[in-house]
């Protein structure tokens, strides 16, 4: 008996053996499936992994259930708790029954409803309840800092102390004030996507690697990652981007697609335009190369997957654009190794390990 085996075998308890009798949200409920999608182990991917190439007429509900639950998760503040999250899921189940009823029973027919269903209960539940909790706020309670730092692999969603929502992609980090008095400041290194609530009093500030950008009611998104040009990119409304450590007057972005860039080692900023809007897209969890080097794909799909990916054989230089929403890293590198002619190995001891070999 293998190694792989003998693991799959004591995760494998004697309720998982009625596994192919589950639909959709029978996998949904099931504690150590969403366990192994949020907090996968050795032992669960590698029973997972087995247990759908046995069962392949399951993949598509498995695929299904997992996208849900990532989307959850993904849509939920990190400070949500683990009750608010349970009423969404059963609020989740309830819709897809409801759907069930109805004779639809196609994953795409009620995948896009449940998707909507997460954001909609998610505002009114977590809205409610941070209504709530600022009502009752004492004055006088102590203003701390709160940080909040997403790593490879994750995206995160963040509803701020006034309300505005920022989405943190990989690989970065935000700060701010847990209660906003004068200003609304905010500390970024890497990249998120803003949607500011209006509040003519308090300024919304952004401050990254010594640019700042101002807004009073828009949405835009700034990448600003540690050692490289900063960019700030305008999505609807207007913004003000200027040096802070300067006597230069700061620029306007008053137009969807205007394009602000800053180098923070001689302060020199530019003003353009994006040739598309494609520049905030990640915070739809859609990925997005435009005429991309290779180094730039794998660097990309690292990050967004948290993956170590080897390359072999690569001899030629690559240009490779292409749209990817919310497709697992196996679907997408079968879309690009069509096009560049490679072929790809996940690791099945350790999916976090892809070997990419080229013709």
């Amino acid at each position: 008996m293998s190694i792989d085996q003998f693991l799959s075998l004591i995760y494998n308890g004697e309720h998982k053996m009625h596994y192919h009798e589950y639909n959709l949200e029978d996998f949904l409920a099931d504690p150590e499936f969403r366990d192994w999608v949020l907090n996968p182990n050795k032992s669960s991917q590698i029973f997972w992994k087995n247990w759908i190439a046995a069962h392949p007429s399951k993949r598509k509900t498995i695929l299904a259930a997992k996208e849900i639950l990532l989307s959850l998760h993904y849509h939920s503040d990190q400070s949500m708790d683990d009750e608010l999250r349970e009423q969404l899921l059963t609020s989740i189940l309830g819709k897809r029954n409801a759907l069930g009823k109805n004779g639809k029973s196609s994953l795409i027919t009620f995948i896009l409803p449940i998707a909507a269903c997460v954001l909609l209960l998610f505002g009114l539940v977590f809205g409610a309840q941070f209504t709530s909790t600022h009502d009752l706020m004492p004055t006088t309670q102590a203003i701390t800092q709160v940080v909040k730092e997403n790593l490879r692999g994750k995206k995160s969603r963040i509803t701020l102390p006034d309300g505005s929502v920022a989405y943190l992609n990989n690989n970065s980090k935000i700060k701010y004030a847990s209660r906003f008095v004068r200003n609304r400041e905010i500390h970024l290194e890497g990249e998120a996507y803003f949607e500011v609530k209006k509040d003519p009093t308090k300024p919304f500030l952004v401050n990254s690697h010594g640019l700042v950008t101002k807004a009073l009611g828009t949405a835009f998104n700034i990448k600003a990652h540690k050692g490289e040009q900063v960019e700030v990119g305008l999505v609807e409304g207007k913004i003000s981007v200027g040096p802070m450590l300067s006597n230069q007057e700061p620029g306007i972005l008053d137009f969807p697609g205007g394009k602000a860039t800053f180098t923070s080692e001689d302060g020199e900023l530019n003003f353009s335009a994006y040739s598309d809007m494609d520049f905030y897209k990640w915070a739809n969890r859609t990925l997005v190369f435009k005429a991309a080097g290779f180094d730039e794909i794998e660097e990309t799909l690292e990050n967004w997957y948290d993956v170590d990916i080897t390359v072999r054989n690569l001899h030629r230089s690559v240009s490779y654009t292409g749209e990817f929403p919310s497709e697992s890293l196996e679907s997408v590198l079968k879309r690009i190794s069509y096009v560049e002619k490679f072929s790809f190995r996940i690791d099945g001891d350790n999916e976090r390990a892809v070997t990419i070999i080229f013709e």
